[in-house]
């Protein structure tokens, strides 16, 4: 069995953190809260090494492997100064501090089957999805259409305003691009018949402070909405989230980016979700202006909602997922525990 310490400030953001998914690891993966205990030292944000790197460097041992077990790409390619090498080293005073980068763009981690992997973190999400999605798939064509017609408002949006160049960083050679600030472009050219919820869009506390962010956001805007951003802060072919799911299971036909080869595809059939790909913001924001669900035919839609609600019915498929997140993972980290120790400097 892999020992596996979590360490850091964001050690609470990585696979091991949540309980169910630690459970799934049973009798694969032990995580201690003890460093002289471990195989493996995990830390999930680059900047838990530029603030720890001395104090990784001095407790970790020759025997003992450091890890940048991340699940989040955003941080990888904001933060991370080479996010695609699978191998990493920071300076430290006593030496290199080496470590290897178990992530979206370096593992197969993150690459589901049939489930992506947040919806893994909490087994409330498919419980709320199994109950919405039935619930949308014995809608009819005009009771969608009614629907749509009552919604107040055309779009959603609800994400933290993002402006900062910064967060555009991409990589093309691996099919990676930041989209948080082209999201927020396409938000603030949209009419005043989108709502804009979100840091940085009204004064507020952040979503994420309240007890049950998701349950929050599932009750207020069901049914609000004719369309729905599910835009993620980071194209990356595996990496979706929640967004999606959430869009649909609302009522609203998601807005997402992905083009050719994104895993969404396969999630969604064609009608399912519009991919605004390629459109320059000021022209997505002129399409979802315009956009009328009354010359609309809803059968491709309707069509991924019984697809969603036959996904999250079955529990074998989620108990497949869980296992299968399981084995990659005790793999991943197998396959750092045999790599040869790293090279010592004379400091080191």
């Amino acid at each position: 069995m892999i020992r596996l310490c979590p360490f850091g400030d964001y050690a609470h953001r990585q696979p091991l953190a949540y309980p169910a998914i630690r459970a799934a690891c049973a009798g694969r993966i032990e995580v201690v809260d003890d460093i002289a205990r471990a195989d493996i030292v995990a830390v999930s944000h680059t900047k838990d090494l530029d603030r720890h790197a001395e104090v990784l460097k001095a407790r970790i041992g020759p025997d003992q492997r450091l890890v940048l077990l991340s699940e989040e790409p955003f941080w990888d390619t904001v933060w991370d100064p080479d996010p695609l090498s699978r191998e990493g080293t920071r300076e430290t005073s006593r030496g290199p501090l080496r470590f290897t980068r178990l992530t979206h763009l370096t593992s197969d981690i993150y690459r589901f089957d049939r489930i992506p992997y947040f919806l893994l973190t909490d087994p409330a999400y498919a419980r709320r999805y199994a109950g919405l999605f039935a619930r949308n798939a014995a809608r009819g064509a005009e009771r969608w259409r009614a629907l749509w017609a009552a919604a107040p408002w055309q779009a959603g949006f609800m994400a933290e305003a993002r402006d900062n160049p910064k967060y555009d960083r991409g990589f093309p050679q691996a099919g990676v691009a930041g989209l948080s600030s082209r999201r927020t472009r396409i938000a603030r050219a949209c009419g005043t018949r989108s709502l804009r919820l979100g840091h940085g869009w009204q004064p507020g506390p952040r979503r994420q402070a309240l007890r049950d962010w998701h349950l929050d956001k599932l009750v207020r805007l069901d049914g609000q909405c004719r369309l729905f951003s599910a835009i993620e802060n980071t194209l990356h072919p595996d990496y979706v989230t929640e967004k999606p799911f959430d869009a649909l299971a609302m009522g609203a036909v998601p807005l997402v980016e992905a083009g050719p080869g994104h895993r969404l595809h396969e999630l969604l059939p064609e009608g399912g979700l519009w991919d605004l790909k390629g459109l320059p913001p000021t022209e997505a924001a002129a399409a979802i202006d315009s956009w009328d669900p009354a010359t609309t035919d809803p059968a491709p839609y309707m069509a991924a909602q019984r697809r969603m609600a036959a996904l999250f019915a079955d529990p074998a498929i989620l108990r497949a997922e869980y296992d299968r997140l399981a084995r990659a993972l005790e793999a991943a980290l197998a396959g750092v525990c045999d790599s040869p120790a790293p090279a010592l400097s004379p400091a080191g």
